[in-house]
């Protein structure tokens, strides 16, 4: 597990588990939501989520894997104090915001009931029992997670308006949503990229995530795949690159009984490798987007400037390789660094060519 450990190192030194450890006198992390980014204590945020860890060993290997947040909807037997002092010496908590009266230097927030529309909550019955106003000064931030039953076929559930899913998305200060298509049975994972673009749609100006699957969440679904980490890389990046300023991980299976972390080692490994490279351009994550394009809609591209650093991420969609020309004026006409591969690619008049095999990730970096 020494990868892991080194992993883990690295993401520590763009976190807040140092600052946290000197806080204990703060009463939460104190967040706030700025230009559509997480801020905490004056620095914008990032989360990497793990959901409803609720044991001190879970929590010390989400940590392990890079995590910074923790969100915790169901956590029986366990109060919210508990879980709060059991999460905040390493990472960020989100506690289940009927236990709103907990305060500590590592609260980050509270989390709406998980999938409202389809644990019999109306908007208008979640408001009334949860009267949290959004956008509140008190250093917390709500969280909401929506079904991807918003998005077209197959995973469009009509019971549901979207108006309504609008409404939940809107009740809280961050979004997010789970989609899971090779839980779905479905092999194209432009959904994901797709998705995210149309969830921030209905969520409006909060920041956004979505929870990305690490498998099948029972042994028979879809006949029983296994994840690759190429697929769970390429999920990862298309939320980013759709315009996620968050991302989790869904690690839950039932098989038939419930494990809260059931994921191949492999798995684990891309999981921390992600973790650690996120920490690594976190300024281009959470910075003003750019124009850019692509002349294959099989690729997917963001662009986004910070502090003089031009930045660009690139997923290829297909299980196949292409060659694509990407364009972003912004670029320089200048080497491009091509980030962890220690290569780069030549800019002329903001555009550049590269390869990529079948749902491959490229980042790159421009510095002045």
């Amino acid at each position: 597990m020494r990868v892991l450990a080194l992993a883990a190192g690295i993401v520590s030194l763009i976190t807040f588990s140092t600052a946290l450890a000197g806080a204990s006198t703060q009463t939460t992390a104190r967040a706030s939501v700025e230009r559509n980014v997480i801020v905490v204590q004056g620095t914008p945020f990032f989360p990497v989520m793990l959901i409803d860890q609720c044991t001190t060993d879970a929590v010390a290997h989400a940590r392990q894997l890079g995590i910074n947040a923790i969100l915790n909807e169901h956590c029986a037997d366990l109060s919210s104090r508990r879980q709060l002092s059991m999460i905040q010496s390493t990472s960020l908590a989100i506690l289940p915001i009927k236990s709103s009266d907990v305060r500590g230097s590592g609260l980050l927030g509270w989390t709406f009931p998980d999938e409202p529309e389809n644990n019999g909550w109306t908007p208008a019955s979640l408001k009334r029992a949860h009267p949290y106003r959004r956008g509140s000064s008190d250093g917390l931030l709500s969280f909401m997670t929506t079904s991807g039953g918003f998005f077209k076929a197959p995973y469009r559930d009509s019971r549901v308006s979207l108006p309504a899913f609008s409404e939940f998305a809107r009740m809280a200060d961050v979004a997010g949503f789970d989609l899971y298509p090779l839980g779905h049975c479905q092999q194209d994972l432009t959904a994901v990229y797709d998705a995210q673009r149309a969830f921030i749609q209905l969520a409006g100006q909060v920041p956004t995530f979505q929870w990305i699957e690490t498998g099948p969440i029972k042994p028979t679904y879809c006949g029983g795949f296994t994840m690759t980490p190429a697929e769970l890389n390429a999920e990862v990046w298309l939320a980013i690159v759709g315009g996620a300023r968050g991302i989790g991980f869904f690690t839950h299976t039932w098989s038939p009984d419930h494990r809260a972390f059931d994921v191949p080692l492999a798995l684990q490994h891309k999981m921390q490798r992600i973790s650690a490279l996120l920490a690594s351009v976190r300024p281009g994550l959470l910075s003003r987007t750019v124009p850019s394009g692509v002349n294959s809609t099989a690729v997917k591209v963001l662009a986004r400037a910070a502090d003089g650093d031009n930045y660009v991420f690139a997923v290829n969609t297909q299980r196949a390789p292409i060659k694509v020309q990407v364009h972003v004026p912004q670029l320089h006409d200048a080497p491009l660094q091509v980030f962890g591969e220690k290569r780069s690619v030549n800019v002329t008049n903001g555009q550049f060519v590269d390869n990529f095999q079948p749902l491959a990730v490229h980042v790159y970096v421009q510095r002045p």
